[in-house]
């Protein structure tokens, strides 16, 4: 089965809202963002390299960006070795814990920075929530630096998904194995290459 079938499996059997559906108020603010002149456009994209970059995502983000990489013929070698690169040169798979169920939050680059060309390979409509929200505070950034996320603008968009999210992350897991837990994007997006 591929990843856009299991993924409308999981839409189907969870109500959950189309990916590009739940990114639509991140995504709506950050084109609003670049129209006032708060864009990326000259930025070597710090935020997406070990400077700044510790994202997340749940299991249902990470099989909706599988789901587009199957889509441009992007699940191969390459990729998975980026992914396990990644893992390695940043020790993604060694966890530091710093209080009862809490782990320290290792940053890294992306391993969709720049590949499979310039910008993200991703896109809009399937990168991480965080991702998205995270945007230019002032004009003209040109290597990061006063930039953050939008909380509000996350925390509604979260009060309107959010339990289905859950119910899709629990179904992965009945189904798949797939753990609960925000990982890592490159250890998330093994995980589910793996089981599904």
């Amino acid at each position: 089965m591929s990843y856009k079938d299991t993924l409308e499996q999981v839409y189907s059997n969870t109500g959950l809202a189309p990916a590009k559906k739940r990114r639509e108020l991140l995504v709506d603010q950050m084109f609003a963002n670049e129209a006032s002149g708060l864009d990326c456009l000259n930025c070597t994209g710090r935020c997406c390299t070990f400077e700044a970059n510790s994202m997340q995502m749940t299991s249902v983000e990470a099989l909706e960006a599988m789901a587009v990489l199957e889509e441009k013929n992007l699940l191969n070698d390459e990729t998975k070795k980026r992914l396990e690169d990644c893992i390695s040169e940043f020790r993604l798979d060694k966890y530091i814990q710093i209080g009862p169920g809490e782990y320290f939050r290792k940053s890294y680059t992306c391993p969709f920075y720049f590949y499979p060309s310039f910008g993200c390979g991703l896109g809009v409509d399937h990168k991480p929530y965080g991702c998205i929200a995270f945007n230019p505070c002032e004009a003209s950034q040109e290597d990061g630096g006063n930039c953050q996320s939008d909380l509000d603008i996350q925390e509604k968009r979260n009060l309107q998904f959010e339990k289905t999210e859950d119910l899709a992350d629990k179904y992965l897991f009945e189904q798949y194995k797939i753990s609960q837990l925000k990982e890592p994007i490159p250890i998330k997006l093994l995980e589910v290459w793996k089981k599904i």
